[in-house]
């Protein structure tokens, strides 16, 4: 990854390079976009931020945050489980599909839009789809989605805790080897 990098600023080296992806693709480009230093927009990803420390990713130092400063923005909305950490249980969709998204922390700024209190949506994971981010909320007018403002504020998602029932460590596996993952 890091000599395509390289390529890439040596090729276009007057260039602003920006990284946007959906779902999976925002994680990544999230993720590249706060090791390499590239501005990044992810829309409806799931968290990353736990995935950036367990991989330990060369992120820029936390100053007066929890939240190291990356140049990332998130968009998703309240009508949305999968930024939100909330496609678990045994009759989500996630579980039926063979994983769980538990993970809800962001790196960077997140701007979410209350589609929930605002629209009267329903959560579910049908409204995981770029197409409803475009054209039902982003191209909509008249919608205040906070006082006085047509788009909500970017926040860094601070305190928040990921995976609070996880353990993470070295655990001996079943022929006391260690193994990262406790099982």
């Amino acid at each position: 990854m890091e000599r395509l990098v390289n390529d890439l600023r040596l090729m276009h080296p007057s260039s602003n390079i920006w990284l946007v992806g959906h779902s999976l693709g925002g994680a990544l480009a999230s993720l590249l976009g706060s090791t390499y230093g590239f501005p990044a927009v992810a829309f409806e990803s799931p968290g990353e931020r736990l995935a950036a420390h367990r991989l330990h990713l060369p992120l820029p130092p936390v100053q007066n945050s929890t939240v190291p400063p990356v140049p990332v923005t998130h968009v998703y909305h309240s009508g949305d489980p999968i930024p939100q950490g909330t496609c678990t249980g045994f009759g989500s969709p996630c579980a039926q599909a063979g994983f769980a998204l538990e993970t809800h922390c962001h790196l960077g700024k997140s701007i979410v839009f209350d589609t929930v209190g605002k629209l009267g949506w329903r959560v579910g994971v049908r409204k995981h789809i770029i197409r409803d981010v475009i054209t039902k909320i982003l191209e909509i007018d008249g919608v205040e989605w906070e006082e006085g403002r047509d788009v909500p504020l970017a926040r860094a998602e601070e305190d928040c805790v990921d995976c609070f029932k996880w353990e993470f460590g070295h655990f001996k596996d079943d022929s006391g080897e260690d193994s990262p993952y406790q099982g």
